[in-house]
């Protein structure tokens, strides 16, 4: 076990006896989580024209119901705000500022080639490319949009505005999409999409085509051991690349999925809805809608959304328990032990350099965890 893993993991998921103790710290406080954007319990209540004020310390910013994440290694972040319509980006040192998406607005897509003109509908999930620009998978709008932030520009990177299901081969800017939730850069730099609305992935190549990957556009729970194209998936909401192996949060069916070469298997979870299998092997937990993922190393961290809670898993030993939350559907306080606080609506996870974020979007804030 590496230190990494060591550091990251809240209570002990059946490791060896020579792996000794873990905790998760934060700052000088062992195993808190800490408030780094919004106020606890406190929502910013939209208007029109919807307001906001810059630069301010995020901590004293009612924010409105935080989903997607993206980290840097320096501590700033994204973060994709439903109700504010924008992308929230906060500084290293705690500032706000708002560079994407102009808030409540009419007709939607781009205004203009500025970020800021981007009237969005439900901004979802978030990843970062390797140059540094920002994919933003607007759920509302069936839209996946790329934010370049040293132009302030605004780029439409797949998708039409109307929902629809792409054919192989097609150019992704011309292409429609179906309620994308989440949005994962690959290996070798393609965009996979998770496609609530069409239940499958479909990957973007670097060239800008569009290939389904992953589930056949027909909802149900099929295919495991076969070619992933032909499997059945039921509202994929999650996506996270582990090497070379995809992981799919198979929301609608409960279950984890993953993809390795072109072949799916179901990894997590029985099927049903749940909470169980903590201290157990991954195949026999349950979940109720296992959302946005993050792998770091060999743990997956999984917003378990309507247990109210962050599962982790270790891969390889197969395991799962909690790292996160208490089940209660609550506003966690500030500065309390990662797994005695509540997150009322885990919709977002992301990490970078030493830090975990999570969005509770019940408690109107994210949270920093770090090693």
């Amino acid at each position: 076990m590496s230190i990494y893993e060591k550091a990251l993991v809240l209570v002990p998921l059946l490791a060896a006896p020579a792996c000794g103790p873990t905790e998760v710290l934060v700052g000088d406080a062992p195993g808190v989580a800490r408030v780094v954007a919004g106020i606890p319990g406190v929502l910013h209540r939209p208007g029109f024209p919807d307001t906001v004020v810059t630069g301010r310390p995020a901590r004293e910013n009612p924010i409105g119901s935080p989903a997607g994440l993206a980290a840097l290694p320096d501590g700033s972040f994204y973060f994709a705000d439903r109700i504010r319509r924008r992308i929230g980006y906060v500084t290293a040192d705690g500032l706000l500022f708002w560079p994407v998406g102009r808030g409540l607005c009419g007709a939607l897509g781009p205004g203009s080639d500025e970020a800021r003109d981007l009237c969005l509908a439900d901004p979802s999930g978030l990843a970062l490319e390797p140059a540094g620009t920002l994919l933003i998978a607007d759920a509302g709008a069936s839209v996946v949009y790329r934010y370049l932030p040293e132009s302030g520009a605004i780029e439409r990177v797949f998708g039409t505005g109307s929902p629809g299901l792409a054919p192989d081969g097609a150019s992704a800017p011309a292409a429609q999409t179906g309620v994308p939730a989440d949005v994962a850069v690959g290996p070798d730099g393609s965009i996979y999409v998770a496609e609530v609305l069409n239940s499958r992935v479909v990957r973007i190549d670097p060239s800008g085509t569009v290939s389904a990957f992953a589930g056949n556009g027909v909802v149900g729970d099929s295919g495991d051991g076969g070619a992933a194209v032909a499997a059945q998936l039921a509202r994929p909401e999650g996506l996270a690349w582990m090497g070379d192996t995809l992981y799919i949060a198979d929301s609608g069916n409960n279950r984890i999925r993953r993809v390795v070469g072109e072949t799916i298997e179901a990894y997590a979870g029985v099927g049903g809805a749940g909470f169980a299998g903590d201290g157990s092997r991954v195949g026999l937990a349950l979940f109720r809608r296992p959302g946005r993922m993050v792998a770091v190393g060999s743990l997956l961290l999984i917003a378990d959304r309507d247990n109210f809670r962050i599962r982790v898993i270790r891969v390889g030993p197969d395991s799962i328990a909690t790292f996160g939350g208490t089940g209660r559907a609550t506003v966690g306080l500030d500065l309390q032990d990662i797994g005695q606080t509540p997150i009322a609506g885990p919709a977002g996870i992301t990490f970078a350099g030493r830090a975990i974020f999570v969005a509770d979007s019940g408690g109107y804030v994210v949270r920093r965890i770090v090693r």
